[in-house]
């Protein structure tokens, strides 16, 4: 933040309704009901949304709840971020939890504990998450690392490494307005290298797969399988090589 608050202040709140700005600071609440520009960085208990936000600069809070468009120039950290709509983050992403349905789009790298997306995820760099659920489609440009991973895809999904404990990846169904979204494609991920403990693919392209045990689905592509305990291979997959390797 651009200054350091006084303990003892008491804080607080900001409320903007229709359109209006706000330079920024230290607050108990923000709501904001229509359209908002808040010019600098901000530091709060609770950020709330309905309708547009833009940030120009950086975000700190314990909760975040959205519903439609906001805008983070900088970085966002905080307890728990839920949108509905459109969550843009210029930097870095840290946080206890997200629940997102819509789209979320980070600049820098993600840190979160628990993610829930309904929709599309796109990130610059790398993310770290304990587990990450996804029903929709799935854009890293570095590593994804989690401990649980559960992908429903719909449309083409990408990353370069996929690293976890529990990794499970399918073609999204029963999800009519995703379908809609994300037409002409069947939901499917390409990655460099996938490493985990327990690994079930579907509609998967990828260099390397590794894990203590694989299960390759239908509709894959798969160079090479390294496995430890089980490997096994659906009939419509396809794998070059399969290899098991010492415990």
């Amino acid at each position: 933040m651009t200054a350091n608050r006084n303990p003892s202040e008491t804080l607080g709140d900001l409320r903007i309704t229709g359109n209006g700005q706000s330079g920024g600071g230290f607050f108990r609440n923000v709501k904001i009901i229509g359209d908002a520009v808040i010019n600098n960085d901000t530091d709060c208990e609770m950020f709330k949304c309905l309708g547009n936000s833009e940030l120009k600069g950086s975000l700190r809070t314990g909760s975040v709840s959205c519903n439609g468009s906001f805008m983070i120039a900088g970085n966002a950290s905080g307890g728990s971020f839920r949108t509905q709509g459109e969550l843009r983050v210029g930097g870095e992403l840290l946080a206890e939890s997200i629940s997102i349905t819509g789209e979320l789009t980070v600049g820098g790298r993600i840190s979160v504990e628990k993610a829930k997306i309904t929709g599309e995820i796109r990130v610059h760099k790398d993310c770290q998450m304990e587990e990450m659920q996804v029903r929709g489609m799935v854009d890293v440009n570095g590593m994804v690392n989690a401990e649980q991973v559960d992908f429903k895809l719909h449309g083409h999904s990408r990353m370069r490494e996929l690293v976890g404990g529990q990794i499970t990846v399918k073609k999204g169904v029963g999800l009519p307005l995703l379908g809609k979204l994300f037409k002409g494609s069947d939901g499917s991920l390409t990655a460099e290298m996938i490493e985990g403990d327990t690994v079930v693919l579907e509609n998967t392209k990828a260099d390397v797969v590794r894990g203590r045990s694989v299960m390759i689905g239908s509709g894959c592509r798969i160079g090479l399988v390294e496995y430890k305990d089980e490997f096994k291979q659906d009939s419509g997959a396809q794998v070059s090589q399969s290899t098991r390797i010492g415990m």
